[in-house]
């Protein structure tokens, strides 16, 4: 493994921290300083005598409690809570949060989702749990606006709690501001969730988890393409310590799986290498996966059939601009005829015909775009230039070429016999009038 990819992972897994006490959230101030965020708090409500749900958006606060008592010191939002504000508090645990979200508060989109367990008890290690009553899950899903990660923190409030104040969740409906206080337990957290990519890269998809015990996990990374298959790539079972590996390019770093590393490398990636990677972790019962596209986006390559084309006036001549290797298959391309003049825009080429589309042995493209110029002397030093866009291309790539024309030799021929024509015409004429004169002249005798 080269030092870049090695150096990458590092800084995914070992983002900096930094401790604060409780402070009040300032614009520009981090997770770890603020210890709060504005979130959403996202539940389902059946309709009657319908089969369907709709959506119930609530105003949330997502609270990082800082000492080993709840009833010592509580984080406070900056702004007095709603009527219908609901807040959850994160217990003080083993499992770091901020060591995966300490950035810019307002760079952050936080929602809160409950997550069903299907009626089943979830018999988490630490947990006091009673049978007879189901704990309640949440997931805390926390996006970076720019896209440079996503984490999902699950998220407990124990059925064996005695806290008198704590009511369900399901009770916010009600219009009552509300604390609830929760323990952070597992987490996944997954680096831009679009990487584009070059032909024959290596590509690293980031994804790491933290658990707040010690234990085994099965890790499984599937790919998604068109049409809906899906196929494994990467399998391991943390129990057994098997692996499964299905593609030979692609490689885990499974030394660091008990440090949270759960990232896949794809090496040599290809057109075939496109689609939606889902990064799935199973710790105990519960599951998590969250999905990274891959798109692979190659830059064309531009030729013309010339630089400088040397033409005859009136010759007709075919300018091809080869548009070729690009992925995925859009690019738009046209011809333009440059102005003699600074300052003048470009004339776009009408007649153009492009051929269709060939696909290489690598998956990639290429066509040909071409238009059939009649040459002028008003194109002589004129500078004809092929235009292409394309996805993968920040800025079109112009080609240009020139072209000089020439008076057409055969009217100079023309003209030359004509004129050598004209002139016998006259010397012949000029003959015979001195020989009509001489012949009518009177003679002496």
């Amino acid at each position: 493994m080269n030092f870049k990819i090695s150096m990458t992972v590092c800084c995914f897994l070992c983002t900096g921290i930094l401790k604060h006490h409780h402070g009040v959230a300032t614009a520009g101030s981090t997770f770890s300083q603020s210890r709060q965020l504005s979130c959403l708090f996202e539940t389902t409500e059946t309709i009657p005598l319908l089969t369907e749900f709709k959506y119930i958006r609530q105003n949330a606060w997502l609270l990082l409690s800082g000492t080993e008592s709840k009833d010592t010191e509580r984080p406070h939002p900056e702004n007095p809570s709603a009527a219908d504000t609901i807040t959850f508090i994160v217990q003080k645990s083993s499992l770091d949060i901020l060591q995966h979200v300490d950035e810019d508060t307002d760079q952050l989109e936080c929602k809160i989702s409950r997550y069903f367990t299907d009626n089943t008890q979830i018999l988490w290690p630490g947990l006091q749990t009673q049978l007879h009553k189901l704990d309640s899950w949440f997931t805390g899903t926390i996006k970076h606006l720019a896209d440079k990660f996503t984490v999902t923190v699950f998220l407990v409030q124990s059925s064996a709690s005695k806290e008198a104040e704590i009511r369900s969740p399901e009770d916010v409906s009600q219009g009552n501001a509300e604390r609830f206080y929760l323990s952070g337990v597992f987490l996944v957290r997954t680096g831009p969730s679009l990487i584009q990519s070059g032909l024959n890269k290596d590509v690293l998809l980031s994804c790491a988890f933290s658990v707040d015990h010690h234990t085994d996990v099965t890790i499984k990374w599937l790919l998604q393409q068109k049409g809906g298959h899906k196929k494994l790539i990467f399998a391991y079972s943390g129990s057994t310590r098997q692996v499964e590996h299905k593609d030979k390019r692609a490689e885990m770093f499974l030394a660091e799986i008990p440090k949270g590393n759960a990232s896949l490398l794809l090496r040599t990636v290809g057109v075939k290498d496109a689609g939606t990677y889902s990064c799935s972790i199973l710790v105990s019962s519960v599951l998590w996966a969250q999905n990274i596209q891959l798109e692979i986006v190659e830059k064309p390559t531009v030729t013309l059939n010339a630089d400088v084309l040397s033409l005859v006036e009136g010759d007709e001549h075919k300018l091809v601009c080869d548009i070729s290797h690009f992925y995925p298959h859009d690019a738009e391309t046209q011809w333009l005829r440059e102005p003699m003049e600074q300052g003048m825009l470009p004339h776009v080429v009408t007649h153009v015909v492009s051929s269709s589309h060939r696909q290489n042995s690598d998956g990639t493209y290429s066509f040909s775009s071409y238009f059939l110029l009649t040459a002028s002397l008003r194109d002589d030093g004129r500078r004809y230039t092929c235009r292409v866009e394309h996805q993968s291309l920040k800025h079109p790539i112009k080609k240009s070429l020139t072209v000089k024309v020439t008076e057409s030799t055969s009217a100079t021929w023309f003209l030359v016999i004509l004129f050598v024509l004209l002139a016998g015409c006259l010397v012949v004429m000029l003959c015979y009038l001195y020989q009509g004169m001489s012949t009518n002249k009177p003679k002496p005798y």
